[in-house]
């Protein structure tokens, strides 16, 4: 598989707004995305054949629908689902957000792909 063809993402949607606030997103070679900007986005996964975050299935997915089907993206892997197949003797299977220093510290989606990208290989 080449590197460029799967982007790690995450999104932060609002609680009652249910619209995306932030995207972020890195390739398996390292290239980097971090806006709101829908359309900026659907340029990035350009390329991409696989979609990999952590609970993309039941979260990211819906809020980025056009443009993921505007995308080259054909496989979606879901590291929230591998988590536990793989590592069945961890006790919880969510993302350890050890760089947010404060729990009412905004959530960083890059640095959240960057933890799904290191779990995938992993």
């Amino acid at each position: 598989m080449n590197p460029n063809e799967i982007v790690f993402i995450d999104t932060e949607v609002g609680f009652n707004s249910k619209k995306i606030s932030d995207i972020g997103a890195i390739t398996g070679s390292g290239r980097e995305f971090h806006s709101s900007s829908l359309a900026a986005f659907s340029d990035f996964l350009h390329g991409a054949a696989y979609v990999c975050g952590h609970n993309i299935i039941k979260h990211d997915l819906k809020y980025l629908e056009k443009e993921i089907a505007d995308s080259s993206a054909e496989y979606f892997i879901d590291t929230l689902y591998l988590s536990p197949l793989l590592f069945p003797k961890k006790p919880y299977h969510r993302l350890v957000k050890d760089d947010k220093l404060a729990s009412d510290e905004r959530n960083n989606p890059l640095n959240d792909a960057k933890k799904a990208r290191d779990l995938f290989y992993d």
